[in-house]
């Protein structure tokens, strides 16, 4: 009777025993794993829309008729939400071209000419998951580290039925070459903006002049993470003179320390022309050194 009853104590070890594998291997799964992630942090990643209003000029056309009308063009883009106020967080260039345009040259019948651009945003809208429109402002600019950083207006009616689901950017992480990643993302309006996931891997690490991650699967202003949750960085783009741009992850740590500025007050334009003064996005300061 004892070796029966011992026998059956076995077994029933050895079923627990497989049944706890089974159910650590299918936490450990990838895709779990990545569902997990995304439910978690879905809430976060919401769409920014501007309308952007384009002045061009030129040094290099003296003498020579140059007249380039201005225009205005609307932006759309994805932003993570860092702050319980509606802090966002976003890559400047997706909504700001002028770098991407200032320094091209184009060829006149008097010769090739270099065209510089100047943007002003406008009609800035914060788009949550639920499709809410929150106007709001640029309040910093870091055009080294192409960030943008945008607020709802405090006065927005709309403010007052929204909750804020941010994401936390001093829980993160740091990555090492083919680690694996998870890019939480949302799709465009044609897809109703619906929550989306891109897994991925790390390609490169860039050290200097400062640290950047290249990875696949990533989306500009979207945040990226570790398959265990903790983040990494916000996708941008990385300039270089007379070079195409190349999307990296900054870090959160670096992303972090930009946006603490943002607790400080905003500068305000000089008055010209007998206008009154306006307020302007605060130009973040990046260590000297670290951007270029």
């Amino acid at each position: 009777m004892n070796n029966i009853c011992a026998t059956k104590i076995a077994g029933a070890a050895i079923f627990v025993a497989a049944l706890t594998v089974c159910v650590s291997r299918a936490e450990d799964n990838p895709q779990t794993a990545t569902r997990k992630i995304l439910d978690q942090y879905k809430d976060a990643v919401i769409w920014v829309s501007a309308v952007a209003r384009i002045n061009f000029t030129t040094d290099d056309a003296k003498g020579l008729p140059f007249n380039v009308p201005e225009r205005e063009q609307k932006f759309e883009t994805r932003g993570t939400l860092i702050g319980s106020d509606g802090l966002v967080v976003t890559a400047l260039s997706m909504l700001d071209p002028s770098r991407q345009i200032s320094g091209r040259t184009y060829s006149t019948p008097a010769g090739q000419i270099k065209i510089d651009a100047a943007v002003t945003l406008k009609e800035v809208k914060i788009i949550m998951p639920d499709g809410t429109e929150l106007p709001a402002d640029v309040v910093m600019k870091d055009a080294d580290l192409d960030l943008a950083f945008i607020r709802p207006k405090p006065d927005a009616k709309e403010l007052k039925a929204v909750v804020f689901k941010p994401i936390e950017l001093t829980n993160n992480a740091t990555a090492d070459i083919a680690d694996d990643v998870v890019t939480v993302s949302r799709t465009d309006e044609v897809l109703n903006r619906q929550p989306a996931i891109e897994r991925g891997h790390v390609t490169a690490l860039i050290r200097k002049p400062r640290m950047f991650i290249c990875a696949t699967g990533t989306e500009y202003g979207c945040p990226t993470f570790t398959t265990d949750g903790r983040l990494l960085g916000i996708t941008v783009n990385r300039f270089a003179k007379d070079k195409s741009p190349q999307a990296v992850i900054l870090p959160a740590t670096d992303v972090l320390e930009i946006a603490a500025q943002v607790k400080t007050p905003k500068p305000t334009a000089t008055a010209t022309e007998g206008k009154p003064t306006q307020p302007v996005a605060q130009e973040a300061q990046t260590k000297p050194g670290t951007s270029q």
